[in-house]
């Protein structure tokens, strides 16, 4: 069956022969991937998963050699198993001890081929076995890192790097999804200590008057410049500002005032404190285009953004997609006690062509369903959700009757599509759902959506 065969890739210059070894492997039951040098090969293991390597050792560029260190170093978990024509003696030995776990001499019949790959695949290599008695148990995978190879994914991991000789308030801002609050606590990490809070507050609660309080502290407080409970537990450590361009044009004025001073008085307290908070800021929202329709004010703009860092859809950054499938597949597999070892030619390709609206979130609610109904080596086609695989053709009604959906689920959808619909205005979103701003704002902390 197709959901069981084991992928080999096939590296081989010469055309006629590639193309022959090619059809001994798919009449072995193999599924086999064809390229005529290294540089192919590389693509190819990024963008799959592969039990064997079949290597020749004389390629153009980069020879097999340099592929062979390429993937033992990069791909420990896969085998590989090189072939050339009347090699010496010395040349074998040299690529076991580089981490083949074979070498074929040219020419040979296609039994004789198809058993010594069959023989290599039985083999684990040794760096497995190392990787196995070394590592501890693995914890669970909380989805805290920043993958990618894409330039958005380089700035975010320059400005982490950088993170403690960075300004004290920073701007993110991108889609719903694009990792906002995933890169400030990176950030944070990098900048402060091991046990220093991070408090995450979302502005729109801060519409509610006791929310308003426990941030600013008591309304019978003049100086401007008072705080909450927030504030002094965000003392030494972050705080991460979610969707800032929600808050109402009275609570940025009071903001301003603390970003201004730095410093902050404490309710019941004559003497200001100097809580040295980092500022992290997010929307959703572009806020130059706010502060143009005087919808945000342009001093705190310029305030919060001491530097400016936007997060690019998933759609314009698709050569992250393939990290983060791999990245979402491991931490699925210890959520799920599964053992599944990649994608599907099917299934990487519709990954590929669907435009994830929803972005990174998206991306990894739709490889934790594909991997709890897999139960195959690799994710099928049909494991992937019928979003991805039709998109648009499922309307709520629809999926409703095909029970694809919980009620939960058809809630959060509805909440997005009608956030999406009236651009994030939560106060809309509000009436139009016919539910109040409060309960409006504890369905988004509920199903953890970024508005």
């Amino acid at each position: 069956m197709e959901q069981s065969k084991r992928k080999v890739l096939l590296v081989e210059e010469e055309n006629t022969l590639r193309s022959t070894l090619g059809m001994f492997l798919e009449k072995g039951g193999f599924g086999v991937a064809e390229v005529a040098d290294s540089q192919e090969a590389v693509s190819c293991l990024e963008k799959g998963i592969f039990e064997l390597v079949v290597c020749d050792l004389n390629l153009s560029g980069k020879d097999g050699l340099w592929l062979l260190k390429h993937v033992c170093k990069e791909y420990p978990e896969t085998r590989v198993m090189m072939m050339s024509s009347n090699p010496d003696i010395e040349t074998v030995v040299a690529t076991m001890k580089l981490g083949a776990v074979d070498f074929l001499t040219k020419p040979f019949t296609p039994p004789v081929f198809i058993e010594r790959c069959e023989e290599a695949l039985k083999i684990v290599t040794s760096k497995v076995v190392e990787k196995q008695v070394k590592e501890p148990e693995i914890k669970p995978v909380e989805f805290a890192e920043i993958v990618g190879r894409s330039f958005t994914v380089k700035k975010m991991k320059d400005v982490v790097r950088r993170a403690a000789n960075l300004p004290t308030t920073i701007l993110l801002t991108g889609q719903s999804g694009t990792g906002k609050e995933t890169t400030a606590k990176r950030i944070h990490e990098s900048a402060c200590s091991n046990d220093a809070p991070f408090v995450v507050v979302d502005c729109a609660s801060l519409e509610d008057p006791l929310r308003e309080e426990e941030f600013f502290g008591s309304s019978d407080d003049l100086s401007g410049n008072g705080c909450g409970e927030l504030l002094l537990g965000a003392k030494g450590g972050t705080i991460y500002l979610n969707e800032i361009s929600s808050l109402p044009e009275r609570i940025q004025g009071k903001l301003i005032r603390i970003l201004e001073s730095g410093k902050v008085r404490p309710v019941g307290s004559v003497n200001e404190q100097d809580l040295k908070i980092r500022f992290i800021c997010s929307s959703s929202k572009d806020i130059e285009q706010l502060v143009n329709e005087e919808g945000f004010r342009q001093d705190l703009f310029f305030r919060i953004s001491g530097l400016h860092l936007k997060l690019e859809a998933l759609k314009d950054r698709s050569e992250d997609i393939p990290a983060f499938m791999e990245y979402f597949l491991k931490g699925m597999n210890v959520k799920h006690q599964k053992q599944i070892r990649g994608y599907s030619k099917g299934a990487y390709n519709l990954c590929m062509a669907y435009h994830w609206p929803g972005n990174i979130r998206e991306l990894k609610n739709a490889v934790e369903r594909s991997v709890i109904f897999c139960n195959d080596p690799f994710i099928q086609e049909a494991h992937v959700p019928q979003s991805v695989r039709e998109p648009r053709k499922l309307n709520l009604q629809q999926q409703a009757a095909s029970g694809f959906y919980t009620l939960r689920e058809l809630e959060k959808i509805k909440i997005l599509e009608t956030l999406e619909a009236f651009g994030g205005n939560k106060a809309m979103t509000a009436k139009v759902l016919g539910i109040g701003r409060n309960t409006l704002w504890r369905k988004l902390k509920e199903y953890d959506i970024e508005s």
